[in-house]
């Protein structure tokens, strides 16, 4: 169930401090995680489509 709305404020612009502290605040947590996974050696690498499903037949090519 959604949350009752807030009344609006006379002033759009009111809750801009409070939202960008906030926004400040998780882009910040985010660095910081994006950086302890980069110093782990985890760079995101995208996987090759069909890497894990040729390695059996790989093996089997290999056999013969």
């Amino acid at each position: 169930m959604a949350r009752p709305r807030k009344a609006l404020s006379s002033d759009p612009l009111s809750d801009l401090s409070k939202k960008t502290e906030i926004l400040e605040r998780e882009m910040t947590a985010q660095r910081a995680a994006i950086e302890r996974l980069k110093q782990m050696g985890m760079r995101a690498r995208p996987l090759r489509a069909g890497a894990a499903a040729d390695a059996p037949a790989a093996k089997r090519r290999a056999a013969r």
